[in-house]
C-alpha cells in the first residue's frame, strides 16, 4: 500500500493514538518540549525524521510517562536548536552531520541515519537497524511517459553517458536533455545513491547538480525537481507519498524493476556509541543492545512489530502508516 499523509493520519488515528496524530503528524522540526539532562536527543537524517517524531510521540505517551523521553530534531528548521539546558548546536542536517554530531558530544544521544556505517565514522558507534526504505527516484512531469528506470540507465544518467530522455523513450523529442540532481553532501541518500549508480559523492560528475536557486538540495524536497524540467533526483518513496497534492505538483514518483530494486532497498539505522563496547542500557531499551534484544533480553520499543489491534499502537504500526517497511523478524536493534 501506498501511504500519502491523509493515510498516513488515519492509520495512526484509528490506532487510537491521538498524542502521534497532533504531534508528529504536523511535521514541526523541533520536540514540542524543552529537553531535559536526561532526555534522548535524536538529530540527523531528513529521510526518517518524521518516523521519529511519530516513534517519539508513541513513546512518551506510555503510562508512566518515561523518565527519559524522546527528543527528536528535525533535519531543517531554525539554524541553531537548542539540545539541553544551556546547550545550543548548529542545526544537523543529514546523516553524515548527525553521525559527526553524536561522535563529537555528550549531549547526543542518537543519530538518525538512511546509510551504513562509514570508515570515517568514530569507532564507538553502533548502527542499529529499524526499518527498511525503498529509495527509489522522483522527476518533473516533463518527463511523464518514463515510468520505470534500470539500474543501468540510472547509472549511465548519474555518470552522465546517457544525458537525452529521448534515448530512453524515442517518442520524448530529441534534445530533451536530461538534468540529473542529488541532495545536499552531508545527506545519507546522497551516499546511497552515490554508490549504486557509482559515482564520487563527493566530486560529481559535470552533469549532476546538488544546488537549486543558490541553495544546496535538501534531500526529499520537491521543489527542485517541480522547479527543473527534465529533471532527475533519488527519492524515499516513503517521503514520496507523505508529501502533500500541492508539495507532489509538477512531480512524479518512478519505479525501479525488479531484480534491480533490490539494491536500491535500504536499512535505516538509529546510531547510537557503545561505552566501553557496551551499548548503555537507557538506549538499547529503545533501540535494542546490537543483538536484536535490551540489555535484560526483551523487545526493544522501537521493535514490537505491527499487529491487527485497533486498539494498540505500536512502533511497527507506525514504521508502516510512515510507507516504510519492518524489518524480518529478530533484525531489528541489530548491528
Amino acid at each position: 500500500m501506498r501511504f500519502t499523509r491523509t493515510v498516513r493520519t488515519a492509520a495512526i488515528a484509528a490506532a487510537a493514538v491521538a498524542l502521534v496524530a497532533t504531534s508528529a503528524l504536523s511535521a514541526s522540526a523541533d520536540p514540542s518540549f524543552a529537553p531535559d539532562a536526561d532526555d534522548i536527543v535524536q538529530v540527523g537524517s531528513d529521510t526518517s525524521e518524521f518516523v521519529l517524531n511519530d516513534l517519539s510521540a508513541l513513546y512518551n505517551s506510555k503510562t508512566p510517562t518515561p523518565v527519559r523521553k524522546l527528543a527528536s530534531f528535525n533535519a531543517t528548521g531554525t539554524a541553531t536548536i537548542t539540545i539541553r539546558p544551556g546547550v545550543s548546536i548548529n542545526r544537523p542536517n543529514g546523516s553524515g552531520a548527525g553521525i559527526t554530531a553524536l561522535c563529537g558530544s555528550t549531549n547526543i544521544d542518537v543519530a538518525r541515519s538512511s546509510r551504513p556505517k562509514g570508515a570515517s565514522d568514530c569507532a564507538d558507534s553502533r548502527f542499529l537497524k529499524f526499518a527498511t526504505d525503498q529509495l527509489r527516484w522522483a522527476a518533473n512531469t516533463s518527463t511523464g511517459s518514463v515510468v520505470s528506470l534500470t539500474d543501468a540507465q540510472l547509472t549511465g544518467i548519474y555518470n552522465c553517458t546517457i544525458t537525452d530522455w529521448n534515448t530512453i523513450n524515442p517518442a520524448i523529442p530529441v534534445g530533451t536533455t536530461i538534468k540529473p540532481l542529488i541532495p545536499q553532501i552531508n545527506s545519507g541518500t546522497r551516499n546511497f545513491w552515490a554508490t549504486q549508480v557509482g559515482i564520487n559523492a563527493t566530486t560529481l560528475p559535470a552533469c549532476v547538480k546538488d544546488v537549486y536557486a543558490g541553495a544546496p538540495i535538501q534531500e526529499h524536497a520537491s521543489a527542485p525537481i517541480a522547479g527543473t524540467p527534465n529533471s532527475i533526483v533519488p527519492f524515499s518513496v516513503g517521503r514520496y507519498n507523505l508529501l502533500t497534492p500541492a508539495q507532489k505538483t509538477g512531480t512524479y514518483l518512478g519505479a525501479i524493476p525488479t531484480p534491480d530494486s533490490t539494491s536500491y532497498d535500504r536499512t535505516l539505522f538509529q546510531v547510537v556509541k557503545a561505552v566501553s563496547g557496551v551499548i548503555p542500557s537507557y538506549l538499547s531499551a529503545v533501540f535494542g543492545n546490537g543483538s536484536g534484544t535490551t540489555s535484560t533480553g526483551g523487545v526493544p520499543f522501537i521493535c514490537t512489530r505491527s499487529d491487527t489491534n485497533p486498539a494498540t499502537t505500536t512502533a511497527g504500526d507506525i514504521i508502516k502508516a510512515n510507507g516504510f517497511l519492518e524489518l524480518a523478524l529478530g533484525q531489528c536493534g541489530r548491528i
